[in-house]
């Protein structure tokens, strides 16, 4: 009862103050659980520990076994389809997007090949109606009689 009352006081003090001595109460914990572990160790005979660690598996066998290879199954099955698909989606939409520019692009070149041919007062049908007038070219200009 005691200690929780001193947490609560020195948590409302400070936060860092609180959060160093939770870390130096887990590394005190911690030693005392390796100190009886290595006594023990130091007791037995040293036949009796190389048959032990003979039999032992590696540290880290239990989290390949049944961390690492479940964690690498439910990337390979779940998350990356669902990457590819929404890849897939991205490109075509930004495919789809590029096509649309060029499509634009084609129009706006069509329209300045068009501004480009300039047309002279003398090349227009008009123009050349006139001046066939003009010169008496044109088989119409007889006045009727």
């Amino acid at each position: 009862m005691k200690l929780a009352v001193l947490f609560a006081i020195i948590f409302k003090r400070n936060m860092l103050i609180t959060l160093v001595i939770i870390m130096f109460l887990s590394a005190a914990g911690m030693l005392s659980l390796l100190s009886k572990r290595l006594r023990e160790v130091r007791m037995m005979p040293e036949n009796e520990l190389l048959a032990r660690l003979r039999i032992s598996r590696p540290v880290f066998s239990d989290f390949h076994q049944y961390v690492f290879i479940p964690a690498v199954n439910f990337y390979r099955t779940v998350v990356l389809p669902k990457i590819y698909k929404e890849s897939e989606k991205k490109i075509s939409r930004f495919r789809i997007n590029i096509l649309k520019m060029e499509g634009w692009l084609l129009r706006l070149t069509n329209y300045i090949r068009g501004k480009r041919k300039i047309n002279t007062n003398g090349n227009t049908p008009y123009w050349k109606d006139i001046n066939d007038f003009k010169n008496g070219l044109n088989g119409d200009d007889k006045r009727p009689e």
